[in-house]
């Protein structure tokens, strides 16, 4: 039993140390603004931005689907799930919106 408990530790420290690399990325890429392309491949803020935003919700799925297979609540993971859909959505309009207003403010 002990083992299982170690395995399922040593399981959480690594999703949470995915997490917070995913967190911090961002921060490298904020003190050079002259650079045209990332390091994932996208060329702007808001490509950028997306990217990110999808392998957060991914992790975040990743880690509720985790917790679910160890606790069993079918209820509480169906709700995690829809919260975190529910913010996943709200992020990427809020990108989406904030790039037309950039290419809007470009086309004045």
């Amino acid at each position: 039993m002990k083992m299982k408990q170690l395995v399922a530790v040593a399981l959480a420290s690594v999703m949470t140390f995915g997490a917070a690399s995913v967190a911090i990325s961002p921060v490298s890429y904020a003190h050079d603004s002259a650079q045209h392309e990332y390091a994932d491949g996208t060329t702007n803020k808001y490509s950028h931005a997306l990217k990110e935003e999808e392998a957060r919700h991914e992790q975040a799925v990743r880690t509720i689907r985790y917790q679910y297979r160890q606790d069993g609540n079918e209820k509480q993971y169906q709700k995690d799930l829809k919260k975190e859909q529910k913010r996943h959505d709200k992020a990427v309009k809020k990108i989406k919106a904030d790039s037309e207003a950039h290419i809007r403010h470009q086309h004045k």
